[in-house]
């Protein structure tokens, strides 16, 4: 099956998902260079409070997590943790669910940091989880730290 017969085989609401879900995958990554994240992800939150019935169904949140992940699959190039995790938090939330957008640090070498993103709902990680997710301390969650 060719992959146009594959996207039709789908719901409309799955259809719609992953176009929204390949839209944002391709969007954020130049935004994210111009526009600090903070900046990005608080618009797009509000923007899902002002469309949540936009997209219809009523999906769960794996459906949601599939459909950022069938978009990533066929979209050219790679995309990092933060735009997977902020897409697919961005369609969970036009839903209603409420997912906990984690970011955890580790020490890569003597001199080196590196960061990890990941969407955690009900106690299960939705999407970024690694062998060596554990390997990273999490700082607080993104909601948290927008009421300090």
């Amino acid at each position: 099956m060719g992959r146009i017969a594959s996207f039709l085989s789908y719901s409309f609401g799955d259809q719609a998902r992953i176009l929204v879900a390949a839209a944002l995958l391709l969007s954020l990554p130049p935004v994210l260079v111009v526009v600090r994240f903070e900046r990005v992800r608080h618009v797009l939150l509000r923007l899902t409070d002002a469309t949540s019935v936009a997209i219809p169904g009523n999906p769960t949140p794996t459906r949601i997590v599939s459909a950022t992940e069938v978009a990533d699959h066929h979209l050219p190039g790679s995309r990092k943790c933060l735009v997977r995790s902020l897409t697919t938090e961005t369609i969970l939330r036009l839903y209603a669910f409420t997912p906990e957008h984690r970011i955890g640090v580790a020490k890569a070498s003597d001199d080196d940091m590196k960061a990890h993103s990941w969407l955690e709902f009900d106690g299960e990680v939705l999407i970024g989880d690694l062998k060596n997710l554990s390997q990273y301390e999490p700082l607080p969650p993104l909601d948290r730290r927008d009421d300090l």
